[in-house]
């Protein structure tokens, strides 16, 4: 089903960024307000419903911190009296508080996605920059873990935790909870660059993706491609198997592909909007044209592009930047001293 979607662009998943209020100042957000009027509580729940009428299966919440708007919970259960089911995103402060912890369970969402940036209070806030968020982050996820509800625990590499990675594995480790770990810094929505000054340094990056990246993941293999590429045809699922909505009602390919398509508040009819939309069907065919590039570079294969990344580096969705170009470099090496071959590769040259 989820492949069928796909190909068709029927949308399974929204994510609505419910407000960029947070109660963190991490130096590498991308979040960019503008300072225009957020939706409010019953608009965020008629976007709930035209989405649901959209085909859409679950919903991520997600901001700023979701965890932070005055009525997230009122939000949440409407998702859930939709019928959709439910993805939370937050850097666990307030979920430190059982109580808090108790309520999302009463929601039964999918999974809480959670962010940790270091091993020790020391590294995790110097990014946050909010004293005591280490110990509350952790104490979160071992409530989460406590109450049975799903974990996906993340860690952007910037160059301030990249010697602290097995240290971070084995925290997730105690918990029981795999730690996804991501080697790109992006920019600000607005193009602010700032950011990228935290990147991991590139003579680490050659180490993670190939003495240290089995070790630190338990044996797994380098990902090849982006993780929401159903198949080759296409870069990822931009605007293809989900849509993102900002707190001012915007419509946009996705999360990082910030193009906007209309406004969920002023569009009558989003199934229209989403099958004939210029911007959309546009952020399609650029999926496909950033497949068709990515196969003629001689590391195409081991690409993870982002075409909103790029965009907002550098003005063309299409260009390279530096982070995708240095890890598939990386990754492809470690493959080549693995002397492993990529199925399709032997079928091509049989």
């Amino acid at each position: 089903m989820v492949n069928q979607a796909f190909h068709k662009a029927l949308p399974l998943n929204c994510q609505i960024e419910i407000t960029y209020r947070c109660n963190h100042l991490c130096t590498f957000c991308y979040n960019s307000p503008t300072g225009e009027r957020e939706m409010t509580t019953p608009q965020i729940f008629e976007a709930l419903a035209k989405v649901r009428e959209l085909g859409v299966l679950y919903v991520t919440l997600t901001g700023g911190e979701a965890l932070c708007h005055k009525d997230f919970f009122k939000i949440a259960v409407e998702a859930r009296r939709l019928g959709m089911a439910l993805r939370i995103y937050s850097n666990g402060y307030l979920l430190a508080d059982k109580k808090m912890v108790r309520r999302v369970k009463a929601l039964k969402p999918m999974e809480v996605e959670i962010s940790i940036h270091g091993s020790r209070p020391e590294s995790h806030e110097a990014l946050t920059r909010i004293k005591g968020s280490f110990k509350k982050t952790v104490k979160a996820l071992e409530n989460l873990v406590a109450e049975g509800i799903k974990v996906n625990l993340k860690c952007p590499i910037t160059n301030l935790n990249q010697n602290e990675l097995f240290e971070i594995r084995d925290l997730g480790d105690r918990l029981g909870l795999r730690v996804t770990f991501d080697a790109v810094i992006t920019p600000k929505d607005d193009g602010d660059q700032d950011p990228l000054a935290l990147r991991a340094q590139d003579e680490f990056l050659d180490k993670y993706w190939g003495d240290w990246y089995s070790e630190l993941h338990h044996g797994m293999m380098p990902p090849k491609a982006n993780h929401c590429a159903a198949d080759g045809s296409v870069n990822c699922g931009t605007a293809r198997s989900g849509l993102t909505i900002d707190p001012y009602g915007n419509i946009l390919p996705c999360v990082a592909l910030r193009r906007k398509a209309g406004n969920i508040l002023e569009t009558e009819d989003l199934v229209d909007l989403w099958q004939n939309s210029p911007v959309l069907n546009g952020a399609r065919q650029l999926s496909v044209d950033a497949r068709e590039k990515l196969d003629h570079h001689e590391n195409g294969p081991y690409f993870s592009y982002c075409m909103g990344v790029a965009e907002t580096q550098t003005g063309d969705p299409l260009a390279m930047y530096p982070q995708a170009e240095i890890n598939a470099k990386a990754v492809r090496q470690h493959y080549d001293l693995l002397q492993i071959e990529d199925p399709e590769e032997r079928a091509n040259s049989a």
